[in-house]
């Protein structure tokens, strides 16, 4: 099963922008309220976790901004910083254990 991201944001034009523009700043709210956590190493791994959501779904919504971009082209229209792209692996990461989480407690039932 896929995710489709168009049902999302769907409907008129303005009114599908401006779901989408409230749905970025309600992220970046959960970043800001990760920086007032006290325990540091918990602050770090929930921005860690946070960004890599983040740049997932910032590859999701800009998939006509890469479609856009020639094959070969030298072009930086769209790129991932060595940040978002460590936090993306690391979400990967988390995703697979949590799968193998829930196969080791499936089996224990």
């Amino acid at each position: 099963m896929h995710f489709d991201e168009s049902s999302m944001f769907a409907g008129h034009k303005i009114e599908s922008k401006t779901l989408k523009e409230e749905f970025r700043l309600h992220f970046k709210n959960i970043s800001r309220v990760m920086d007032c956590v006290g325990c540091s190493k918990c602050r770090l791994w929930g921005t860690l976790q946070t960004q890599g959501l983040g740049t997932a779904l910032r590859i999701l919504f800009s998939e006509k901004e890469i479609e856009k971009l020639p094959e070969n082209s030298p072009s930086k229209g769209f790129q991932l910083t060595r940040q978002e792209i460590v936090a993306l692996l690391n979400g990967f990461a988390s995703i697979k254990e949590l799968h193998n989480f829930r196969t080791l407690l499936k089996d224990q039932s």
